[in-house]
């Protein structure tokens, strides 16, 4: 006989310092998770999605997930297999992609009160509400809600490519096909940054990444980084950091 699976969790995370290097997780049980302030950036079996305040994701059972980036998030999150709850016949448990849905308001106010309630739950071992407090988030759900991977996403796919050094806004518009102009209005319209921020972000984990390894030179890791200038690379760490790429390495 098999577990049954749940958890719930509160969030409250400021950042993370080595976001490139959060460990890929898989769990046998659908994962979820509900921002209410923030934004976090995971890929998903390839797929970069991005999570901002109000939005809820849902993702299939065994699917891998890794976190790319994360800022101020607070929220919950958690998992739940399908023998944990009452009703299974709900369409978004047949989805095979990620869902990604929207609260405004007061259904958001209403979301939050309800995973809050669903951890006061979880601490006293209530499983009855825990799986009335699941029956009423699937019920919320749409299964249409399922993310496509439009120029954005596809844009953040290509910024976040293991290893390898993020390139310019035009360098990615002639990828996708599309102007610099579209391709910077369009991530920013999708993600509320720019396009320069997010190449920005990739390239600040990228380094972060190569620092933790002592036989590469500082020089090796600006020019692995995109910025062969040894002198603008470290003035662009510290610029993010608030310490030099030697002083964070040491730091390790």
């Amino acid at each position: 006989m098999t577990k049954q699976i749940f958890t719930i969790h509160s969030l409250n995370v400021e950042g993370y310092a080595e976001q490139q290097q959060t460990t890929p997780y898989s769990v046998p049980a659908f994962a979820y998770a509900f921002l209410m302030e923030g934004e976090a950036l995971v890929e998903i079996e390839g797929q970069n999605i991005l999570i901002g305040p109000g939005q809820l994701i849902l993702v299939p059972e065994n699917q891998h997930v890794t976190v790319r980036h994360f800022k101020g998030c607070t929220g919950f999150d958690g998992c739940f297999s399908m023998d944990f709850l009452k009703d299974a016949s709900y369409p978004v448990l047949r989805l095979e992609q990620p869902l990604l849905q929207s609260f405004w308001f007061d259904d958001a106010v209403f979301m939050g009160a309800l995973f809050r309630r669903m951890v006061a739950a979880y601490d006293d071992k209530d499983k009855a509400f825990l799986q009335s407090g699941l029956d009423m988030m699937l019920g919320q759900l749409r299964s249409s809600s399922h993310v496509a991977a439009a120029i954005p996403e596809k844009f953040l796919q290509l910024v976040f490519e293991h290893d390898k050094a993020p390139a310019n806004v035009a360098e990615y518009a002639a990828l996708l096909h599309v102007t610099p102009n579209y391709l910077n209005k369009a991530v920013k319209s999708s993600t509320h940054r720019t396009a320069i921020d997010w190449i920005e972000i990739a390239r600040l984990n990228l380094a972060k990444q190569l620092l933790r390894d002592r036989a590469l030179s500082i020089a090796e890791i600006a020019e692995k980084t995109g910025l062969v200038d040894q002198s603008y690379f470290s003035r662009f760490f510290k610029k993010k950091t608030g310490v030099t790429p030697s002083e964070y390495r040491n730091s390790l």
